[in-house]
């Protein structure tokens, strides 16, 4: 049994059989969290789990605040405030050597709560008062099927419901992504995924490799509008559509588990799509987040029993934008115009991590163990680009309008020392 609440800065934790009470101190956190899980043995081939979690949402999901002189402007939008609440159950079962089975359901309640004044019909709710509620039947199955002792295949399928929502603008000079709950406007976004994988052991389990492919069908879907101006005075769900979704892929892996030089290397081959009917007639085109390559490898190599190795290469593809193809006055304002949703792409993002951590040999007379670490992030200072940031001037001699855009990059080579220590 485990049971953990969290309120604001403060977390804490019950771990049943253990005779032990953990206190956390947490930043940053402003929700009320509650959960306690709880599992089963029936038998050695047989396991039961199940709990319940609930959590207390306060969100606002765009704030500002700016002066100039004496003049001083504050954004008054009210903070949001939600319940969210499951209960689930899984029942995972060994038939035999070869065949075994997880399945279980989830069921979740997400309730908008006041203090709220409803945009739709304009009525008033009073502080913990219910205006909308939504709820989510969440089921899943996986079956593994161990055809020898080194080499098995897994499949699964899964309904899921996302209630929180991380809403990206690709066409602000910046970007800008914000969490929005779902209320009366915005409505939870649904999945359903299907998973099928193979994965075969070499060697002695030395070398462990995988393949797997999927699919997501995505529902309500969250973007901008295609007229939406990012002004921070406005409430930014006024300026969502909805629609659907889809991505599908492939990843690849390997990892060599044993010796003094061991690893992984990873690559994912896939492609992640939205449709929207107010959004270029429908038109499927990639989200923001589609991503079609990505590779990590990782090495570590024990040189010696004090010193240890390291080395991270990650690459991806360039992150998606949307490019500005042009310009237009509105009472002598410029204001640009914008080529398809998300047809442009950053260059392409790769860095590599070298380290090595020196490990004193432990001195019984000390009441700790340390170890220092010496690495160096993006070892060749790749300027990967973060985004484009577009300018427009004017050259009143010639009454001419240039745009012209500029790739802003973070984040160059940087050194670290590090010391961590533990005591006995």
């Amino acid at each position: 049994m485990n049971i953990s609440a969290v309120y604001n800065d403060y977390q804490f934790q019950f771990n049943g059989g253990q005779d032990d009470f953990v206190f956390k101190l947490f930043s940053g956190v402003k929700d009320w969290n509650f959960k306690a899980d709880f599992e089963n043995y029936p038998n050695t081939t047989h396991t039961l789990k199940y709990g319940i979690n609930y959590t207390y949402h306060t969100l606002t999901p765009n704030t500002a605040s700016a002066s100039n002189g004496e003049v001083e402007f504050n954004t008054t939008f009210k903070p949001k405030y939600a319940n969210e609440s499951a209960v689930y159950f899984l029942d995972d079962i060994k038939f035999n050597n070869k065949w075994a089975i997880n399945t279980g359901f989830r069921f979740s309640m997400f309730q908008q709560v006041g203090p709220y004044t409803s945009k739709i019909s304009g009525k008033q709710f009073g502080a913990f008062e219910t205006a909308k509620t939504y709820t989510g039947l969440e089921p899943r199955l996986s079956i593994n099927y161990k055809a020898s002792n080194d080499f098995s295949i897994k499949s699964g399928v899964a309904i899921t419901t996302q209630y929180l929502h991380l809403v990206s603008n690709s066409s602000s000079t910046l970007p800008a992504d914000v969490w929005v709950p779902s209320t009366e406007i915005v409505k939870p976004q649904r999945g359903t995924q299907y998973a099928l994988g193979f994965f075969k052991n070499f060697n002695n389990d030395t070398y462990e490799t995988s393949i797997e492919v999927y699919y997501k069908d995505l529902r309500n879907q969250i973007d901008y509008a295609d007229n939406y101006v990012n002004d921070i005075s406005k409430e930014v769900e006024d300026a969502f559509v909805f629609g659907n979704g889809r991505a599908y892929g492939a990843e690849f892996f390997l990892k060599k588990a044993k010796g003094k030089l061991n690893g992984w290397i990873g690559y994912t081959l896939s492609r992640s799509e939205r449709s929207f009917e107010d959004i270029e007639a429908g038109r499927w085109y990639p989200a923001v987040y589609d991503r079609t390559h990505d590779v990590s490898v990782v090495l570590n190599y024990k040189l010696s029993k004090k010193w240890d190795l390291g080395a991270i290469f990650i690459y991806g593809t360039g992150k998606l934008f949307t490019p500005v193809r042009g310009f237009f006055f509105v009472e002598q304002n410029i204001n640009l115009f914008y080529g398809p949703r998300n047809s442009s792409r950053l260059d392409d993002y790769h860095r590599m991590d070298l380290s090595a951590t020196y490990t004193p040999k432990p001195d019984s007379k000390k009441k700790w163990k340390g170890s220092w670490n010496f690495s160096v992030y993006n070892v060749y200072n790749r300027k990967n680009p973060f985004f484009v940031n577009f300018e427009t001037e004017t050259d009143f001699q010639t009454g001419t309008n240039t745009i012209t855009g500029s790739k802003i990059t973070i984040f160059p080579l940087i050194p670290s020392i590090t010391y961590n220590f533990k005591w006995n």
